[in-house]
């Protein structure tokens, strides 16, 4: 689940990137939405770690 929500961000900050620049605006908008879909994709790939107890390795011997 979260693998297709990173790639539909990945893909929404790509469309934003790649916008052509009219005025101000614009630039403004494109700015503001990728650094918005940044924050997003940040916070989506962190959530989706376990954060479960790390297993721990036990020696024989």
């Amino acid at each position: 689940m979260y693998i297709l929500v990173n790639a539909l961000l990945v893909l929404a900050i790509a469309f934003f990137f790649f916008l052509p620049m009219t005025d101000r605006r614009t630039a403004r908008m494109k700015l503001c939405m990728v650094c918005a879909l940044a924050v997003a994709l940040t916070v989506s790939a962190t959530l989706s770690r376990s954060h479960g107890p790390a297993p721990v390795m036990v020696s024989k011997g």
